[in-house]
């Protein structure tokens, strides 16, 4: 945030005027469950008088002195009854939520030490992956595969894709096998190599091509923390290459290389069409994960609406969060709907 500071970043709602002190803007009287912190001036030295809650009465008494207001504070005011007893005009009412959070996901392997060894021992390596999803079921997954130049040492990888089902789309499911394939490949010290990365999404080679720095202006921008996380792992790589290959040439279409037997094709056209094949039964095996994915590595901040992380459409994301509730609520009430029909309506 701090590289952005100087920029003009429009709001919706200005911020008002802010103290002289970081991370807060202008309030009077912070307080958490047991402690109240009073800015005593604007222009003043960045202190708060601290005010500690009496035992188990429900006034709070002066007590000493803090530079910032107490962690999960929200704003408030109070006033001061007899013999300096202090209450405050609003109830801690910060909501806890407390979502247990799995671990983040390493993709299911499927290699030896000997296909690992041969990987390690080859200078020149190449490497394809490909996302599929369902926009019925709302589930996305991926596999990436790796070998060398004459086929040794094939080594793959897969795992389901996280995101808010509503905002699915294939364009995350691609970025998602780039970022696993290029992340185990770093993980098993292969990142020295030179690679060829192979993938069927276009736009997703070309961002990871790209060179855009990063603020927090672009946090909006579709899939900017795959885009992120990825690109950082790609740093420490001295010669990795991302290159568009034409994919689903097994389909039957009107394409003059349908004829062509897949042994007779080429190693990044043999390689997509058997990770798009087992992405497919990866995705059909897959099941929904119950527990809200842990922040992205590498990715500048993280926005979840409830277990779901945003990665694309944030203001869309965040105003349906904000009036659905109220709208559901409303249909319900005047239409006479039950909450499982607007569900399946909406």
């Amino acid at each position: 945030m701090n590289r952005a500071k100087n920029l003009n970043i429009p709001l919706d709602t200005p911020l008002g005027s802010w103290y002289n002190i970081e991370g807060h803007i202008e309030y009077e009287v912070y307080r958490s469950q047991n402690i109240m912190c009073k800015r005593p001036t604007e222009e003043g030295p960045s202190i708060f008088e601290r005010y500690k809650i009496a035992g188990e009465a429900n006034y709070f008494v002066r007590n000493g002195i803090r530079h910032t207001p107490v962690h999960a504070s929200h704003p408030t005011s109070m006033i001061e009854g007899r013999e300096r007893h202090f209450h405050p005009d609003h109830q801690y009412s910060i909501v806890d939520f407390p979502v247990e959070q799995r671990q983040d996901s390493e993709d299911v392997e499927d290699m030896d030490e000997d296909d690992l060894t041969t990987l390690k021992n080859s200078e020149t390596l190449v490497a394809c992956s490909d996302g599929s999803y369902d926009p019925i079921e709302q589930k996305a997954a991926f596999i990436w595969r790796i070998v060398t130049e004459n086929e040794m040492g094939l080594t793959s990888g897969s795992t389901p894709v996280d995101t808010n089902p509503k905002y699915f789309n294939s364009y995350r499911a691609e970025f998602a096998d780039l970022r696993g394939v290029i992340r185990h490949m770093r993980k098993h010290d292969l990142h020295k190599k030179k690679i060829t990365l192979y993938c069927d999404g276009k736009s997703c080679v070309d961002a990871l091509n790209s060179n855009i720095e990063f603020t927090s202006a672009s946090l909006e921008r579709a899939e900017s923390d795959i885009i992120q996380a990825t690109q950082k792992i790609m740093k420490d790589f001295t010669n990795l290459n991302i290159e568009w290959v034409k994919g689903h040439l097994d389909d039957d279409d009107d394409d003059d290389d349908d004829d062509i037997e897949l042994s007779e094709r080429s190693l990044p056209v043999r390689l997509n069409i058997q990770c798009d094949l087992a992405a497919k039964e990866c995705l059909r095996n897959s099941v929904k994960p119950s527990k809200r994915a842990p922040p992205m590595e590498g990715a500048k901040a993280t926005l979840y609406l409830g277990t779901n992380i945003v990665t694309t459409e944030m203001a869309e994301q965040i105003h349906y969060a904000a009036e659905a509730p109220q709208m559901f609520k409303h249909i319900q009430n005047h239409l006479r709907r039950t909450k499982e029909t607007v569900e399946d309506i909406n």
